[in-house]
């Protein structure tokens, strides 16, 4: 049986570093698009494919209506901790933060962005829609983006013996790949994995982005339990009442 593999979920949660990843190693005669491509476009051509689409996550019905049970469709959920999405940029638009709690920018090339692409609770919504949905008899797999840059060659064996598919090569080469303009632009610059020591939402010029957020969006504090980033909302009340350390200037004795 002739195959397809959706990657969708979560937008500035490492899906094109994955898929950059996959389009490295993946063997079996997988046709990986040079760009982000709709599944929907894809999955009646004859071969076996792999495609990557953060918004498939909406359109997972359909796409496996038009399937009509023809391949074998398996479905890789991006996911990360909110608090680092909500703190995400795009080169596209520099100014601003690119995800929110309830919209998120659409970036399309060669056009204006727009901030009118679903956030991160309607995103989430869909993505517990269908990972509870039983559409996959076989499950989802859901992918942290931390536990990728963790350790990446962990991740390819799990989706080895996950997915039953085969690769040749290391996940953490992918860098040393031509990799084509579309799928270059949204790393922000091709560079090797790396982990971060301090998650960025930490860092002190987010902090007032953290709070309003989070203030005006408490569902997301229910995200956050929900994907095991944290246990209950005790986190927030040590982060807004943690003051940000400022230098001082070392006072002169006389």
């Amino acid at each position: 049986m002739e195959r397809h593999i959706i990657t969708a979920g979560y937008g500035r949660a490492g899906t094109t570093l994955f898929y950059n990843m996959l389009r490295h190693t993946l063997k079996g005669g997988f046709e990986l698009p040079e760009k982000e491509v709709p599944a929907m476009q894809w999955i009646d051509k004859p071969g076996n494919f792999c495609t990557k689409r953060p918004f498939d996550i909406f359109e997972i019905p359909n796409i496996l209506q038009k399937n009509a049970g023809r391949k074998r469709v398996d479905l890789i959920i991006s996911l990360r901790d909110p608090r680092d999405m909500l703190v995400s940029f795009h080169k596209s638009v520099p100014d601003d933060y690119f995800v929110s709690a309830d919209y998120c920018y659409f970036s399309p090339k060669g056009r204006t962005p727009t901030k009118t692409a679903p956030g991160i609770i309607p995103t989430q919504d869909a993505i517990a829609k269908i990972a509870t949905s039983g559409l996959f008899p076989n499950g989802v797999f859901l992918l942290k983006y931390e536990d990728l840059v963790a350790n990446p060659e962990n991740i390819k064996e799990k989706l080895s013996a996950g997915l039953d598919l085969e690769f040749e090569g290391n996940f953490s080469d992918f860098h040393t790949q031509a990799i084509p303009e579309d799928l270059s632009r949204a790393l922000n610059g091709v560079r090797p994995v790396q982990k971060e020591e301090i998650p960025k939402w930490k860092k002190p010029e987010h902090r007032e982005r953290i709070i309003e957020q989070f203030t005006s969006f408490p569902e997301l504090h229910d995200i956050l339990i929900a994907l095991n980033y944290e246990k209950d909302e005790s986190w927030f009340e040590e982060f807004k009442a943690r003051e940000v350390q400022q230098e001082q200037p070392e006072a002169r004795s006389s």
